[in-house]
């Protein structure tokens, strides 16, 4: 697979991402306002479930 991202900096994210691991998840799944606190830094929000 090949993914081209523009701008540049995606890969600083995913990195964040890995380097972070499992405490980005809640009982196994990926919680978006933990991910959120990583995705901010680069510019990049991910929606949050309300309720």
């Amino acid at each position: 697979m090949l993914q081209i991202s523009s701008p540049g900096g995606w890969e600083c994210f995913v990195e964040d991402v890995i380097e972070a691991g499992p405490r980005l998840t809640v009982d196994g799944r990926l919680d978006p306002a933990r991910l959120n606190r990583i995705a901010r830094r680069h510019g990049i929000t991910y929606e949050e479930p309300t309720g």
